[in-house]
């Protein structure tokens, strides 16, 4: 049996991709420099290297470019999140390994943290593409899961689903109370939620197994009955 070579990428679709790179390069340069307000649809084409017209193609608006900078950068971080937390690290902290690394992308720029939070989760009629980007996350946290479950670490009785959006949960909020500044800093945000995620942890822990041995028998009856 013969396996059959992807074909090669034609010149025009390698051009594609080339200026796709260079704007999304371009864009993440600037809205780190300048913010996204600051940053116009003229100065990140001029980056690119490309005709102002030719960034529509691409990106309807600067929020939908927004968007492209940031998936790339979050799928990144849940791919190095989750390799990180793919040995038997407890669950906490297999959790901040990922959290933690969107934690220090928001400190690097916390003008853009609260640019993307804003633009992407206190808005109604979120992107098809926004809806599948917190799919993957929920199910990156989804598999780590289910490996503490299989270690004992969690509840079997409760749906895997419905743990993850307790941990996720507690991370949104706390992305949200440091943005908003009820929150001083990034270390005060990160022993926060692993505080939240311990105390969570004692809410989903198996119950202890009971020994029948250890409890105290019945009173029998005074009548011999």
């Amino acid at each position: 049996m013969t396996s059959t070579a992807p074909a090669p990428m034609g010149l025009r679709e390698r051009n594609k991709q080339d200026k796709l790179a260079r704007i999304k390069r371009a864009a993440r340069d600037l809205f780190a420099k300048k913010g996204f307000e600051g940053a116009t649809a003229r100065e990140i084409c001029r980056r690119a290297r490309i005709a102002t017209g030719t960034l529509f193609l691409y990106a309807r608006d600067k929020r939908e470019l927004l968007f492209l900078v940031f998936r790339d950068e979050a799928r990144s971080m849940l791919e190095e999140g989750t390799a990180r937390a793919q040995s038997d690290l407890p669950l906490p902290e297999a959790l901040m390994e990922v959290f933690g690394r969107f934690l220090d992308f928001y400190a690097r720029n916390p003008a853009l943290a609260t640019v993307i939070a804003g633009e992407f989760f206190y808005r109604t009629g979120e992107p098809t593409e926004m809806v599948a980007l917190t799919q993957e996350f929920l199910d990156r946290i989804g598999g780590l899961v289910e490996r503490a479950k299989a270690r004992g670490e969690l509840r079997a009785d409760v749906e895997t689903a419905d743990q993850v959006l307790a941990f996720f949960a507690h991370y949104a909020f706390h992305v949200q109370a440091w943005l908003g500044g009820g929150l001083p800093d990034r270390q005060q945000t990160d022993l926060a939620l692993r505080r939240a995620i311990e105390l969570q942890m004692q809410g989903l822990a198996p119950a202890p197994s009971r020994n029948p041995s250890s409890q105290t028998p019945k009173r029998s009856d005074r009548r011999g009955r």
